[in-house]
């Protein structure tokens, strides 16, 4: 994947830019992006309430409190430059999209609904595993060309564990159904997507039973 490489859909009408969650230079690429496809509906990989806390921080910026995952990620992130919180990829896109007074959906799962799948699905001992082998990861070094290489592999890394792998696929399952909806309003629609999700993402729309 280039620096600025758009995938597109077009039976859809979607645009994808697959995004690098916390990287600073990936701003510029939406800029790039908006100027490029001059899209009419902004989707992110993110809920609407997470928009709604995007939008609180440009009005008067706060800390935001990392985990020792997220602390351990930015670490290994900052590798490939800046690093900063709230995701620059978002951050950037909702500012993009406010000034050209677009329409901006949020097509990730809300917290209700991501508690509940969570709650399905990642079993007592799938938690603790996770929590306990933070260690065996930490020791992990990630040997990876790209940003977007190391993000996959770190993906993989963090949530190989049955349940939170399944988590991960129902997230992408809600992703793509949100992004079909939307694409029923035949608009040109700009994707920001996770670039870990983004591929499943794009298959399951080609998916006939994707309802």
């Amino acid at each position: 994947m280039s620096s600025d490489e758009i995938i597109a859909m077009k039976d859809y009408g979607i645009y994808f830019l697959d995004v690098v969650r916390g990287l600073k230079a990936e701003a510029e690429r939406i800029s790039k992006a908006f100027k490029r496809e001059n899209p009419e509906i902004l989707a992110m990989s993110i809920s609407e309430g997470e928009i709604d806390g995007l939008r609180s921080f440009i009005k008067e910026p706060f800390e935001i409190e990392m985990s020792r995952y997220e602390e351990l990620y930015a670490k290994h992130l900052s590798r490939f430059g800046d690093v900063f919180l709230p995701p620059p990829c978002f951050l950037a896109g909702l500012e993009e999209a406010e000034k050209a007074g677009i329409e901006i959906s949020g097509i990730d799962m809300d917290d209700e609904t991501h508690t509940t799948a969570y709650c399905a699905l990642v079993s007592g001992f799938d938690l603790f595993r996770h929590t306990t082998r933070f260690n065996f990861i930490k020791l992990r070094k990630f040997r990876a060309e790209s940003a977007a290489e190391f993000v996959i592999k770190w993906d993989r890394a963090v949530n190989n564990l049955p349940g939170f792998r399944e988590l991960e696929r129902e997230r992408e399952k809600f992703i793509a159904k949100r992004l079909k909806k939307i694409s029923e309003k035949g608009e040109n629609i700009l994707a920001l997507i996770d670039v870990e999700r983004a591929n499943n993402v794009r298959l399951l729309l080609t998916e006939s039973e994707l309802k």
